[in-house]
């Protein structure tokens, strides 16, 4: 599926690519290319067709990330990778597997979309590039590399996912999974059992563990201070004005029987 995306080409390669064994020659991109400047990348990757609970646990740890101004990487695909560059948005990057003229998979095309007009899209390829079946290795060893952390959801031992853990633990990036049941996501499972990855059995933990407490977040804004003192709607916004509705779009803060309540 063709795009009407403009894009452009950077002017640097980013470092965490320059030490591939080869690196990309060009990487062109479109959206907010100072994404690339956060000082915390996660990759979220996994099977493309995730359980409700996956999807569930996926979205709302998507959301904390970007709510803590943590960046997540993804390569755009069906399931789990999509379900949290939705979640994460404005702060997501997608690394296509195809060049940037071309949307794919076109079924994702509406998230893809506001992906490069609120987060950031980077390819290696030149215009007119459909996906090879290595293409999506390629794909995927952009996305490892670029991010700090890799979260793997949902996978099988078959599944792509697990060429991305293999990849990870040759960049010594540290992996976290989703506990799940004996009997599903085998990979996960696998990587779990042989101490290859960390659990994450706790959304709001792990999110401390990387960015710190909450309260370290809440020193340095006056808005949220405001709203965790049980404040109303109507007394924030007098005092703030219409950034307290884009504080509620974002998540930040949601309203409870006329009270706000800080959400992060």
């Amino acid at each position: 599926m063709k795009s009407n995306f403009s894009f452009k080409t950077l002017d640097f390669i980013p470092e965490a690519f320059r030490g591939l064994k080869k690196p990309p020659e060009n990487i062109y991109y479109t959206g907010d290319k100072k994404l690339l400047d956060a000082s915390c990348k996660i990759a979220i990757v996994g099977t493309r067709r995730p359980s409700s609970y996956t999807r569930n646990f996926t979205s709302i740890l998507a959301k904390k990330i970007s709510q803590n101004n943590g960046v997540v990487v993804s390569g755009g695909a069906l399931g789990v990778d999509i379900v949290a560059q939705n979640a994460a948005l404005p702060n997501t990057i997608m690394i296509s597997p195809s060049s940037i003229d071309i949307i794919y998979p076109a079924s994702n095309a509406p998230i893809i979309k506001k992906i490069s007009e609120q987060g950031l899209i980077l390819s290696e390829y030149k215009e007119g590039y459909m996906p090879r079946n290595y293409s999506f290795i390629e794909r995927n060893q952009l996305v490892i590399s670029l991010s700090d952390f890799v979260i793997i959801p949902e996978a099988n031992i078959s599944g792509g996912s697990m060429q991305s853990a293999k990849m990870a633990k040759t960049f010594n990036k540290p992996i976290f999974v989703l506990p799940q049941r004996l009997d599903e996501s085998s990979g996960t499972n696998y990587l779990l059992q042989n101490s290859l990855a960390q659990g994450i059995y706790d959304i709001d933990n792990f999110v401390k563990m990387i960015f710190g407490d909450d309260s370290k977040n809440l020193q340095n804004d006056e808005i949220l201070l405001f709203c965790k003192n049980m404040s109303t709607f109507e007394e924030a916004y007098l005092r703030f004005g219409e950034v307290i509705l884009e504080y509620e779009l974002e998540g930040k803060i949601i309203r409870d029987n006329g009270f706000l309540k800080v959400n992060i």
